[in-house]
């Protein structure tokens, strides 16, 4: 049966999911090798994903995942999902599409996101992971593209991994916005006036804007 971490649990913000131990016995029993990495696919195989595993201590049929995979792959409706064992190529690059603006204020983007995708060691293309940066609510990234190219997903631990970024969701309509703010501001300015306005019985003058 599928279920979900809590949700201000951290691991909602990786790529791992809880299995219980019976799975870890079968790996060893058939002498399967790690990283044990896993598909995990909605029952009628419309939606699937990959993802590794956090820890071996999930209740006998049941398997725990992040918040982002019980969303993506509809699990709200169904009490069972197929998981199968599969390798998954060393991946070389990525390219992200951050769902929020707010990314544009991280100072180094490409060093916090090295550190937070530690929690992922897969990334398949068309998932949309959540990333919990310190500074900034969590923000959800697309993955659009990966190499090599000709695979549907990637291991991303221990490898030399090159990170691109696209534009930003609702880019193009925050830069159009800020212009037309600093259109109005410029218009403002270029309008105000400056009125003298003399207190004559105490000897004082005022400069005020916009009376």
């Amino acid at each position: 049966m599928p279920s979900k971490y809590p949700r201000e649990n951290q691991n909602n913000y990786g790529g791992k999911m809880l299995l219980p131990q019976s799975v870890l016995e079968d790996l060893v029993l058939m002498q399967v090798q790690p990283p044990y990495i896993f598909e995990i696919a909605h029952p009628d195989g419309s939606l699937r994903t990959n993802c590794g595993v956090l820890e071996f201590t999930a209740e006998e049929t049941t398997v725990i995942v992040p918040n982002w995979i019980y969303e993506q792959l509809a699990l709200d409706m169904v009490e069972e999902v197929e998981i199968k064992f599969k390798t998954i190529p060393i991946g070389s690059f990525v390219k992200l599409l951050p769902h929020s603006t707010d990314f544009l204020e991280i100072e180094n983007p490409k060093v916090e996101l090295e550190q937070c995708l530690r929690n992922y060691q897969v990334l398949t293309l068309g998932d949309e992971i959540q990333i919990n940066f310190e500074e900034f609510s969590p923000m959800r990234f697309s993955v659009v593209e990966i190499e090599p190219s000709h695979e549907d997903a990637i291991y991303i631990v221990d490898t030399d991994l090159s990170v691109d970024f696209c534009e930003p969701l609702g880019y193009k309509e925050k830069v159009e916005s800020e212009r037309t703010v600093n259109k109005y501001v410029e218009i403002a300015e270029e309008g105000i006036e400056f009125r003298a306005i003399k207190m004559k019985l105490l000897g004082l003058s005022f400069n005020l804007r916009n009376l």
